[in-house]
């Protein structure tokens, strides 16, 4: 277990403000994590899995969660969707992350109410409800 300690500004900025708890939707949903390279303009991914999802950051589980960076992107759908993180606590096989600025609570519904885990790894564009829809990336943005 790690502690709760702020690894850089980047971070103690994210939690700068923090007021209400969070209300938690338990979900299961794959994702992918894009994770900078040092040293290189690149990307490695990682395939997660979402156990838990907030306005303010979510839960993961995934094989090889300790490869995960402290500042990463999950990405829904094919790079449909881009969620700026930061690692908060790794703790009996989870990461606990926090979203770089607050998710509107009709998106994280809508998302909870995906039941098919692969889902979020397909095609997002034209499949989804509206609410996931307004949020897709338009095409030609990069991170």
């Amino acid at each position: 277990m790690e502690a709760d300690v702020h690894r850089n500004y980047l971070s103690r900025l994210a939690f700068a403000g923090d007021a209400a708890e969070a209300r938690y939707h338990a979900v299961n949903l794959l994702a992918r994590a894009l994770c900078p390279v040092k040293g290189v303009r690149s990307f490695a991914t990682y395939q997660v899995r979402i156990v838990s999802i907030s306005e303010t950051g979510a839960v993961l589980q995934a094989r090889n969660i300790t490869s995960l960076t402290d500042h990463f992107y999950l990405c829904l759908g094919q790079f449909e969707i881009l969620l700026t993180c930061t690692r908060v606590k790794r703790q009996e096989g989870r990461l606990f992350v926090r979203f770089s600025k607050p998710e509107e609570s009709g998106f994280i519904h809508a998302l909870a109410l995906i039941d098919f885990p692969l889902t979020t790894l397909q095609r997002l564009r034209g499949q989804s409800s509206r609410r996931i829809e307004m949020r897709i990336t338009q095409p030609g943005m990069n991170i």
